[in-house]
């Protein structure tokens, strides 16, 4: 069997995770599995999924994948990851247990609702669509109680809160015009989601690094001048 070598930890015995995402990376081998679980993931999201600005879907799909791994994951984290990352609104749960097994549809299912909150391009049009699924994402963050669907969800924000990082520093502050909410209100929900997150998983890899990006972000975020550019593109918005 061909395998890829990735730095993560080979943590797949039951119980061995913990929602503090302690322990130290060691090798582990991906099978084809996971190769496969890649080219299937990244020929639905070019198909189907709302990509994020600048980033190729092979790139975007592996992207979370790496995040996952560099954390400590599993494979089986990191295949999901993917999967998730594809989608679009629809879970083809019955697809993906032929293809990939129940544990990996069981995480999918889990971790797939109330995503994009936070970079652009992923946003919902409406504010009120946008700080529904916003007040949802936080709730999970808050209360999801299986560790892989935990450390799936903090690697989808940071690679978010990544994306918004990079298009403040190409663009500036006109990149919040793209929110459907005011730019205070988007910048509150990514220092509570991640503030959130960092207290639950406290010693995980991606935490120190999401705690780094959320400085830079409010760094770069000229919030005034924002909210001034906002309230001109967004008349009568709430």
């Amino acid at each position: 069997m061909h395998s890829l070598r990735v730095m993560a930890a080979e943590r797949d015995q039951p119980g061995a995770d913990d929602p503090s995402g302690t322990g130290a990376p060691d090798e582990v081998r991906v099978s084809t599995k996971f190769l496969r679980a890649a080219q299937w993931a990244a020929d639905r999201h070019a198909e189907h999924a709302v990509g994020l600005p600048g980033t190729p879907s092979v790139a975007q799909v592996l992207g979370l994948a790496s995040l996952v791994l560099e954390d400590g994951g599993t494979e089986r984290e990191a295949i999901a990851a993917m999967i998730v990352d594809a989608l679009g609104d629809d879970v083809p749960v019955a697809e993906l247990r032929d293809r990939f097994g129940k544990k990996v549809t069981a995480l999918v299912e889990a971790t797939h609702p109330d995503r994009g909150t936070i970079a652009p391009g992923r946003l919902p049009a409406r504010a009120d669509e946008w700080r529904a699924r916003a007040d949802a994402a936080l709730d999970h963050a808050a209360t999801e109680a299986d560790p892989s669907a935990l450390r799936i969800r903090a690697a989808g924000v940071l690679q978010e809160v990544r994306v918004l990082q990079r298009e403040l520093r190409r663009n500036g502050t006109i990149v919040y015009v793209r929110s459907p909410a005011p730019p205070p209100e988007l910048l509150d929900h990514v220092r509570a989601i991640s503030a959130t997150l960092a207290r639950r998983r406290p010693r995980a890899a991606t935490t120190a690094e999401l705690r780094t990006t959320v400085t830079d972000v409010e760094r770069l975020s000229e919030i005034e001048t924002a909210t001034i550019a906002w309230r001109v593109t967004h008349a009568g918005a709430a």
